[in-house]
C-alpha cells in the first residue's frame, strides 16, 4: 500500500494534465473554482484512508468534520463555550475513534463516484457551469479519488 505522499505525487502529475487541458481548451477561467477543484482531487487522493485508523487523514477529517459542525452550531444557536467545547472535543472524537474496515466502503468505485458527483454537483450550484463543464470537472475530481484506489489495488 502506497503512502500518502505517493498518493498526492501521483494526483499532482494528474492536476497538472487537468489544468493544462481544462486551460488549453477554454473550459477554466475562473481561478476560484480551479482552487476548489485542485482542492478536492488532492483530498480525495487521501481521503479514501479515513478508514485506517492509523491514517493521519482520519485525525485531519476528524478535526474539519468537528470544526464545520461547530460552525454550523455557532452560527444558528447562541450557545455557550463550555458546550461547543464539548460538541467538537466528542465530534472528533467519534470521527477519530468511530470503528471502521480498512479498505471497507471508502475504497469501492461507486463511493468514489458519488463523493466525487456530490462534490463537483455543491461546485455546480456555487457557480453554475455548463454540462460538458460539469462532466469534466467530476473526471477531474474523480481522477483524484480513483488515483488512489488505482494505487492501493497495484502496490
Amino acid at each position: 500500500m502506497p503512502k500518502w505522499k505517493w498518493h498526492l505525487l501521483i494526483n499532482s502529475m494528474l492536476i497538472i494534465a487537468w489544468i493544462n487541458f481544462l486551460l488549453e481548451y477554454g473550459f477554466l477561467s475562473n481561478y476560484l473554482l480551479l482552487i476548489f477543484l485542485v482542492f478536492f482531487s488532492s483530498f480525495l487522493s487521501i481521503f479514501p484512508d479515513v478508514d485506517s485508523s492509523k491514517s493521519n487523514i482520519r485525525d485531519i477529517f476528524a478535526v474539519i468534520f468537528a470544526s464545520v459542525a461547530i460552525f454550523f452550531i455557532i452560527s444558528n444557536l447562541s450557545v455557550g463555550i463550555l458546550l461547543l467545547l464539548f460538541c467538537f472535543i466528542f465530534l472528533y472524537n467519534f470521527f477519530k475513534f468511530f470503528p471502521t474496515k480498512h479498505r471497507g466502503i471508502t475504497h469501492k468505485f461507486w463511493f468514489s463516484l458519488l463523493v466525487s458527483l456530490v462534490l463537483v454537483f455543491m461546485l455546480w450550484v456555487i457557480f453554475s457551469f455548463s454540462p460538458t463543464e460539469f462532466a469534466l470537472y467530476f473526471l477531474f475530481v474523480f481522477s483524484g479519488y480513483f488515483s488512489h484506489i488505482f494505487l492501493d489495488k497495484i502496490f
